[in-house]
């Protein structure tokens, strides 16, 4: 397929250059316009209990990259962290950023997650580490099974709405707050495909517009890429 830009697909959060260059290579024109802005929260006493479970023996739960990169810095002394975390980019994150991750279990959804950690005897109580924005089915379905439950919230998200001056061939979400954001402004266009990097987000997209996105095939920024370049690449392929 010649690199023609048949098709144009916006991101909604910052792309690597090489990601775009992969669509280009395809005939695609991949743009990207952040649609939330991450702000890691900082307090004293936030502080003061980040320290306290670096020191090791709690058990700390995951459900987004964003999570992992707020508190980037305070696993540096390689103490042992016993995590449940979502797979696909919160475990690369994880595994990345954490020396000393011992990865209990993962799972596609926050539901799943909370399901497998109901499911080890062994754990009574959970620390989530969160945004002020997160979705009620992991800590409400630990505490339903008498797991405690504490939050802690190091990050806000900032959605940013715009309305877009053109249309797009297909638009990737990468989280519910995205989506949240775009729709803001935007209204569901029944042409446009849209693409979701997990069940999570794919939930969120499907309430709002009412139809079912296209899933990635892991929950990975370049998954989801390749996802959408291989989905419109078919469409020509069968056109031809």
């Amino acid at each position: 397929m010649p690199n023609s830009d048949k098709y144009r697909i916006l991101s909604t959060k910052s792309l690597q250059e090489s990601l775009r260059q992969a669509a280009a290579a395809r005939g695609i024109a991949l743009v990207d316009q952040p649609f939330i802005d991450i702000l890691p929260v900082r307090t004293p006493q936030l502080d003061a209990r980040l320290q306290e479970i670096a020191l090791g023996g709690e058990v700390l739960v995951f459900t987004s990259p964003n999570t992992v990169k707020s508190v980037t810095g305070y696993w540096d002394n390689g103490m042992k962290q016993r995590i449940y975390c979502l797979g696909g980019a919160t475990l690369e994150v994880v595994l990345a950023e954490i020396p000393g991750a011992e990865v209990l279990a993962t799972a596609a959804s926050s539901l799943e997650l909370a399901k497998r950690i109901v499911s080890d005897a062994s754990i009574g109580k959970v620390v989530f580490l969160c945004g002020n924005i997160r979705r009620n089915e992991l800590p409400e379905h630990l505490s339903a099974h008498q797991i405690g439950v504490e939050e802690l919230v190091v990050y806000h998200t900032v959605e940013t709405p715009a309305l877009l001056g053109e249309r797009y061939d297909g638009v990737l979400f990468f989280s519910p707050s995205s989506v949240r954001s775009f729709f803001q402004r935007n209204a569901p266009d029944g042409e446009t495909v849209y693409f979701a990097i997990g069940e999570t987000t794919g939930a969120s997209v499907q309430e709002i517009t009412g139809r079912q996105p296209v899933i990635g095939a892991e929950a990975s920024v370049p998954a989801l890429v390749q996802t959408a370049i291989d989905y419109f690449d078919n469409i020509n392929n069968s056109n031809e």
